[in-house]
């Protein structure tokens, strides 16, 4: 972390906090050493996040205690403010627990599940809201997948194409399908919530990794973290999981797969939750963006730079559509057993 010794002095005092010696973490993060504990002092990185502070005392209304608190300042203020930045201090946990990086992840999605059903609420939907954003993703969809459609046509009339230009053309009936799977469970979720009064919301995460999820000495598992918490869907924190996970090289994570259903067991979405998570999922984003982009402003990237963002980008396609593939294949087994049953 980027700090003067008397700047970190001053906020340390804030905490009657004196201190050993001090370690970097990270550029937001330092380690403080002392002789009665150790502790992470972390700079806020959105100030504008008011749900964070009031993240903390949601849990405790609900009764949640697997997180890493906050420790209050002397004046029993949860952030200390120097200059135009805001800082809070976790005590420190070792979190050199050994253990599979799979057990890890169980337990992480356990802990997930637990979270949003401990702080779940319910929310009364304004008139027409599902319709309303119904019509409002189909019309993005449906622009993106023309304005992609129309570079094709364009690159089909030329004699010779870029390389960029050639694998765009060369996706672009994959990219379609999967834009009409999304319109597909969109439609459904639509159905689905045309007699609906009412939506559940929970307290998400923001940032679910197994970077946030820390061991005391132990073995007990906390998360940590909620700097971007906030009341939404309990799809969200499993939407950002699998996006971020997803971004590497071509794989076909099972495991992913494995944890999803790990949550589903302890907090299973509802129908509609599922149906806008799997549309949500399989939109290829990444891809549109980049092809709107690239057309708009030729010159942003170099045509090398072009070529390695639009193959990572197909990458992180292909990695969803496994998850995709995967959980579609789950969801329908699940209703040929119901009827069965």
């Amino acid at each position: 972390m980027d700090i003067q010794q008397d700047e970190l002095n001053s906020i340390l005092q804030d905490y009657e906090i004196i201190p050993e010696y001090t370690e970097a973490l990270s550029k937001k993060a330092l380690k403080v050493h002392t002789s009665k504990g150790n502790y992470v002092l972390k700079r806020l990185a959105k100030p504008s996040n008011h749900q964070f502070v009031q993240s903390f005392l949601t849990l405790n209304q609900h009764r949640y205690t697997s997180y890493v608190p906050i420790v209050n300042n002397k004046y029993q203020q949860s952030l200390s403010k120097l200059g135009n930045d805001y800082y809070y201090i976790m005590p420190w946990l070792p979190n050199d627990y050994n253990e599979e990086l799979d057990a890890r992840h169980q337990y992480l999605f356990k802990e997930l599940a637990a979270l949003h059903h401990r702080t779940e609420v319910e929310r009364k939907l304004q008139a027409q809201e599902a319709e309303n954003h119904y019509t409002k993703m189909i019309k993005k969809w449906e622009e993106d997948k023309e304005f992609y459609e129309r570079f094709v046509e364009h690159c089909e009339q030329k004699l010779y194409l870029s390389p960029f230009e050639l694998q765009a053309v060369t996706y672009f009936i994959e990219v379609s399908r999967a834009i009409e799977f999304s319109a597909k469970k969109l439609k459904e979720w639509s159905e689905s919530m045309e007699n609906k009064e009412k939506s559940r919301i929970v307290l998400t995460h923001g940032k679910i990794s197994a970077h946030h999820f820390l061991y005391d000495k132990d073995g007990t598992g906390y998360l940590s973290n909620f700097e971007d918490a906030k009341y939404a869907s309990p799809i969200d924190d499993l939407l950002l999981f699998m996006y971020r996970t997803s971004k590497t090289f071509p794989t076909q994570c099972q495991d992913c797969v494995n944890w999803f259903y790990t949550y589903q067991n302890n907090y299973p979405f509802k129908e509609d939750e599922m149906l806008l998570f799997l549309s949500y999922l399989a939109y290829p984003q990444r891809i549109c963006q980049l092809i709107k982009q690239c057309v708009k402003n030729p010159s942003k990237y170099s045509e090398l730079e072009k070529n390695k963002r639009l193959i990572r980008a197909y990458w992180h396609f292909k990695n969803i559509e496994y998850l995709v593939m995967k959980i579609s294949e789950v969801e329908e087994k699940k209703k040929l057993e119901a009827a069965e049953a």
